[in-house]
């Protein structure tokens, strides 16, 4: 609107200009009435083509400033899209970063299951860890151990897993199964992938299970959650399953070769005994002749 009154001033003063230039020429009677008039016309066409000009100027403006209601939609600096695209960016990013954190916190909240499927309890690795006996062992101050993810008190036994004087401690408050089988009472040796093994190899750790199983003072307490053994809901994995079914194959076919190496023994000590019969009754034979 002001740059359009702006050229309204220019025209008038343009065609006053003019009109005293057609005055004084009509006063020395050397230009001819028609030129007067023609000249006086000129600067209104020219004033209505600045007027337009200046009206496609505004109506630029207009489009140019609707345009840019967008981000990314402006025709002026490239650096204020990227810059535009890059809010957008770091905006999305940080609402994913906070959905996140909110999974994470909601997943973190979620209480402990207590109880597996079966009913039995969960026990947890902080929980078993602080169950070692320290400073005497008593039923207010228990020794726990784990083996096959299923955990025992084993209390009455602090002469052999006392955190002090135990020659089996480090089997306290933990599941160290594979050291049951080899010896190798160590951390490394305690995370041992008992997969990996032999059948063969896999029958001491079992043969140590069913013993805390049976024993008459040692209690089971419940399933070692969390583990390689129990998820934290308390269902067996497929890992326990696989490593009970082949040691127990591994331990039918042990003992069936036990009991047939057995049943050789006394047939051949049988068959000894009836030679060394027979040979003593030819003796007794002879010596009656």
């Amino acid at each position: 609107m002001a740059r359009s009154k702006n050229m309204m001033s220019r025209a008038f003063l343009l065609v006053m200009s003019i009109s005293q230039l057609a005055l004084s020429l009509s006063l020395s009677s050397h230009v001819p009435t028609a030129a007067i008039l023609a000249l006086s016309l000129v600067p209104f066409p020219l004033a209505a083509a600045d007027e337009a000009d200046a009206t496609a100027d505004a109506t630029a403006d207009a489009a140019n400033a609707e345009e840019c209601t967008e981000p990314g939609t402006c025709s002026s600096d490239d650096s204020d899209t990227e810059t535009a695209s890059t809010a957008v960016d770091d905006t999305s990013s940080e609402s994913q970063e906070t959905n996140n954190s909110e999974e994470e916190s909601t997943e973190s909240s979620e209480p402990r299951a207590t109880t597996g499927p079966t009913g039995n309890r969960l026990i947890f690795a902080e929980e078993l860890a602080t169950h070692i006996g320290e400073g005497g062992a008593s039923p207010s101050n228990p020794i726990w151990l784990s083996i096959l993810g299923k955990v025992y008190d084993v209390t009455t036994g602090e002469d052999f897993y006392g955190a002090e004087k135990g020659g089996y401690r480090f089997y306290s408050g933990r599941d160290a199964s594979p050291c049951f089988s080899t010896g190798n009472n160590t951390p490394e040796g305690a995370d041992e992938n008992l997969d990996e093994w032999e059948d063969k190899k896999l029958i001491a750790a079992y043969e140590w299970s069913v013993f805390y199983e049976d024993h008459e003072t040692y209690q089971y307490l419940g399933d070692f959650a969390g583990s390689k053994y129990f998820d934290a809901q308390g269902n067996e994995l497929d890992y326990r399953k696989n490593i009970v079914s082949r040691s127990k194959e591994a331990k039918k076919i042990m003992d069936e070769e036990k009991e047939r190496k057995k049943a050789e023994r006394i047939k051949a000590r049988k068959e000894r005994k009836a030679e060394n019969e027979r040979k003593a009754r030819e003796k007794a034979n002879q010596n009656k002749k």
